[in-house]
């Protein structure tokens, strides 16, 4: 029996020599954290089972073959993104090489504990930023939520995306510039609407 406090890269490894529990706490911790990833990709949360499950059936049947990964999470986040977009361009016959396929919005809702929202104000702060989120265009939404939600490094985000690191640096950068003017405009307008309500 393995302890559950095992680390990820220790569980790869004793997965690669064919250890069934060690399989079985990769899937058990990921399964939520790629079942999140995957629906802001594709809403269709039945195939997005499917594609989480039919990964770990792969990583089993080829466990002899796999290669120890510097990172479980960063290896499963983009082994979904990479099934999930391939199958949704099969469906649309969009060409492979389009960075998302035609039509696709990648949304982003952000997912806060309930005993961490104990102020009305924090409340409508987080329902204003997943508001900004979600007006952001697909790719800057994407880079936000691997940075933030999914704590990936630059290099990682580069990999998965497929930009070289400069080009993760410039989106990264200009979405946040982008947010934060967005914000301030949310803010304005918040106050003026509350001025108005008020009779000022």
């Amino acid at each position: 029996m393995i302890a559950s406090q095992t680390d990820d890269l220790t569980l790869w490894r004793l997965l690669c020599e064919g250890d069934e529990d060690a399989f079985e706490q990769i899937m058990g911790r990921y399964y939520r954290t790629l079942f999140r990833y995957g629906v802001r990709i594709w809403a269709d949360e039945d195939r997005v089972r499917d594609s989480i499950q039919e990964i770990f059936l792969d990583i089993w049947a080829r466990r002899a073959l796999l290669k120890q990964v510097r990172s479980v999470h960063f290896y499963l986040i983009k082994a979904l993104r990479n099934r999930l977009l391939y199958e949704r361009r099969q469906q649309k016959t969009v060409n492979l090489s389009a960075d998302w396929p035609e039509g696709e919005a990648f949304v982003s809702e952000l997912t806060i504990e309930h005993d961490l929202i104990n102020t009305e104000e924090v409340r409508l702060r987080a329902q204003k930023l997943e508001t900004l989120l979600n007006s952001l265009p697909p790719r800057q939404r994407e880079i936000i939520h691997l940075r933030f939600f999914q704590d990936l490094t630059h290099d990682e985000i580069a990999e998965i995306m497929a930009l070289n690191r400069q080009s993760v640096y410039n989106l990264l950068h200009e979405t946040l510039r982008k947010l934060r003017g967005l914000w301030g405009v949310l803010l304005l307008i918040g106050s003026y609407l509350t001025r108005r309500e008020l009779g000022a």
